[in-house]
């Protein structure tokens, strides 16, 4: 199961018309029934074990993971996701599998840390895999996975987050971009890359600014394939914030609205609730019932509700003990 490395055209550039919608969809069905099993492998999002700090902590997770995918290849990535608490992966295979890939990723995760001299206790880095039986949950994952960076770090965009594969799917400039491949390195370079004597990639691996492409041993084309288009993969990255809220409480994680997205859901719930879509012409009363509505099934902060509904902070503090 190993990924591999040649250009593949997707079925709609052998035929002389545009797909029809339920053609499109009927195509990703018919991939999603042939390939998995598919799951979502997950660390505890609420850590505060800082695991990775710096960029060469970043890049080393990043080429570890590609050295750890390349020897156990019963275990396809299809998209991850770093972040500095934790980590994301949506992969296909057994769960028994995944769980042989993430003993050996942390373990070697703890020999880097003691090489550097930065020891950390990795006792709460463990992993929960949920299995993902159908395909709008598989869709939504993937979004979910590849949207966590920019929700985190205001200062990048789900096509531009640097720790994971969410930039190079449906972006062919990203997917071209590289320095050179891991073959051309010298061997000195590779075992700097992995700080380790120990060497497990493909040559025709690409290297991207001091790490192992993702797109080099992530399934991207796969994952791609199982959206209509591009258009639709955009718009649940974008607009489809109520699914990840049910993601998000099912893996225990921790999940970020912009502002802009809390906004959304705001104005919905005044229409649905309250039969108007200015939150701000809400009784007293209504307010602190849509405070505590936010508050536990959106895990809005206390400044974003203040914002969205005009309430006095000292009263919202009172109001939920802090």
């Amino acid at each position: 199961m190993r990924p591999t490395f040649a250009v593949m055209k997707t079925p709609n550039e052998f035929l002389d018309r545009p797909l029809s919608f339920s053609e499109r969809e009927r195509q990703c069905e018919e991939l999603f029934c042939s390939r998995g099993p598919f799951y979502h492998l997950c660390t505890p999002g609420d850590s505060q074990l800082v695991l990775f700090d710096t960029n060469a902590d970043f890049r080393f997770a990043i080429n570890l993971m590609a050295s750890t995918l390349y020897e156990e290849t019963d275990v396809n990535v299809i998209t991850f996701e770093i972040m500095g608490t934790h980590l994301h992966v949506i992969g296909e295979g057994s769960l028994e599998a995944a769980e042989q890939w993430f003993a050996k990723y942390r373990r070697k995760l703890s020999r880097f840390y003691q090489s550097t001299g930065d020891v950390k206790d990795l006792s709460s880095f463990q992993a929960s895999i949920f299995p993902i039986n159908d395909l709008a949950f598989l869709r939504n994952s993937i979004a979910y996975v590849n949207r966590n960076g920019y929700l985190v770090h205001p200062e990048y965009t789900p096509f531009s987050y640097p720790w994971g594969a969410g930039r190079y799917y449906f972006n062919p400039d990203a997917k071209q971009r590289y320095d050179i491949t891991f073959g051309e390195l010298t061997v000195r370079q590779k075992r700097c890359l992995f700080y380790s004597h120990s060497i497990a990639c493909s040559g025709a691996a690409n290297v991207v600014d001091g790490y192992i492409s993702p797109d080099s041993f992530c399934e991207v084309y796969m994952g791609e394939r199982f959206f209509r288009d591009a258009r639709h993969y955009f718009s649940l990255v974008s607009r489809s914030v109520e699914g990840y809220k049910d993601i998000a409480k099912m893996l225990g994680d921790s999940v970020f609205y912009t502002d802009d997205e809390l906004y959304l859901i705001v104005r919905q719930i005044c229409r649905d609730s309250y039969g108007n879509a200015r939150p701000e012409i809400l009784t007293l009363d209504q307010k602190m019932e849509f405070a505590r509505t936010l508050h536990f099934d959106y895990k809005a902060s206390n400044k974003q509700i203040q914002r969205m509904l005009r309430i006095d902070e000292r009263k919202l503090a009172v109001f939920f003990g802090k």
